[in-house]
């Protein structure tokens, strides 16, 4: 099993039985959260019950960045016992940071709380002393993201921008190709891109001629200006190191 098979059926309890109006994942490497008006619902998912899961939970409340925190493990991990199974040391942890439990079937699609969680109030202390929320921390691409996911899995600002760049200089090479002949300027492409970088024109131009964006991007200069085109002739080898996407990221 693995830990991208929980998220539906949590994702599906936060809007259904908690009624969140928007759940997200992988945010600041939160495996899932929900928003509830004001309240962000935190959930760590794993395969079983682990030190490391604790330890992120904990770490979740101590930081404030939920208001309510869960974590959430396969039925199995409960079975023979309920909530005697998360007895000595780890009880001692949940009570101590008011950790919720969430038991999640995957056959059936379902999640069940075996231990509410408590309200933290580091989260109210946090938005006091003017810390980021980790709402600051949504992408566009955030609802479409699988908790639980691997890295190498999961989108980022970088794969984002990378992708809206391809497919702006792609119909522009297909559609456009009378206007310029496909040519285009970083200017022309941040009119249609958007990015995550605080100096978007000379982080593009960075990251266009960079040897991993050679395979699918041509440049050109003339006179003080650059321009890029989408390759219009890639090999099929070419076009499956696209469909894997670039992993290099600043």
């Amino acid at each position: 099993m693995q830990e991208k098979e929980l998220y539906e059926p949590v994702r599906n309890w936060l809007y259904q039985q908690v009624g969140c109006e928007d759940v997200y994942a992988e945010v600041w490497d939160v495996d899932v959260f929900g928003t509830h008006g004001a309240c962000n619902v935190v959930v760590e998912l794993k395969t079983s019950l682990s030190f490391k899961l604790l330890d992120q939970a904990v770490d979740r409340v101590k930081a404030g960045v939920g208001h309510y925190v869960y974590i959430a493990v396969p039925a199995t991990t409960a079975r023979g016992g309920g909530e005697t199974r998360f007895r000595g040391v780890v009880r001692e942890i949940i009570t101590r940071y008011g950790i919720g439990i969430l038991t999640v079937d995957v056959p059936s699609g379902t999640a069940h709380i075996l231990r509410p969680a408590k309200f933290n109030r580091n989260a109210v202390t946090r938005r006091k002393r003017g810390l980021r929320s980790i709402r600051e921390g949504i992408e566009v691409f955030s609802k479409d993201q699988i908790g639980g996911s691997k890295g190498g899995e999961t989108m980022t600002s970088y794969k984002y921008t990378i992708n809206s760049i391809k497919k702006c200089l792609r119909e522009e090479s297909r559609w456009h190709a009378c206007n310029n002949d496909g040519w285009m300027t970083v200017d022309q492409i941040l009119e249609v891109c958007e990015t995550h970088y605080a100096k978007p024109r000379t982080s593009v131009m960075q990251i266009l001629r960079f040897d991993a964006n050679q395979i699918w991007c041509e440049s050109k200069k003339v006179g003080r200006t650059c321009y890029f085109r989408y390759k219009t002739t890639l090999s099929s080898i070419d076009e499956m190191q696209l469909e894997r996407g670039t992993r290099r990221e600043i």
